[in-house]
C-alpha cells in the first residue's frame, strides 16, 4: 500500500503513543512530523507561528485524543487540538506542542 510506504520512508520515525486515558502504550508507531507555520489573525496583521503537527495512520492510532503523548526518540509531545482527518479518513494530523521530559 502506498500509505505504508509514506509511513516508512524518509521524513517518517518510529515513535510510542502513550493515551492520557491510561490505556496501554503503543511502541512501534510510525509517525510523520513536520513544523509549518501558520499565520494567526491579530488585530489588523498577522503573527506567524512556529506549529508542530504529527501524522500517524488511524490504523495505528484509532483514536487520538488531547493530552496523549508521542515519544520520538527523547522528545515528547503532546497532542494539543482535536486531531484532523484526510479526505480518505486513513491518518490522523494531531496538532502538538513539545512538552519537557
Amino acid at each position: 500500500m502506498a500509505l505504508d510506504a509514506i509511513f516508512n520512508g524518509p521524513g517518517s520515525e518510529a515513535a510510542e503513543y502513550r493515551p492520557a486515558n491510561g490505556d496501554p502504550v503503543k511502541p512501534g508507531v510510525r509517525v510523520i512530523r513536520s513544523r509549518p507555520d501558520q499565520a494567526i489573525g491579530f488585530g489588523q496583521g498577522q503573527v506567524i507561528a512556529d506549529t508542530n503537527t504529527i501524522d500517524v495512520r488511524m490504523s495505528d492510532v484509532p483514536e487520538p485524543a488531547v493530552d496523549d503523548i508521542f515519544a520520538l526518540g527523547e522528545r515528547l509531545f503532546r497532542v494539543n487540538a482535536d486531531p484532523l482527518s484526510d479526505v480518505e479518513e486513513l491518518t490522523w494530523q494531531t496538532s502538538c506542542e513539545p512538552v519537557e521530559p
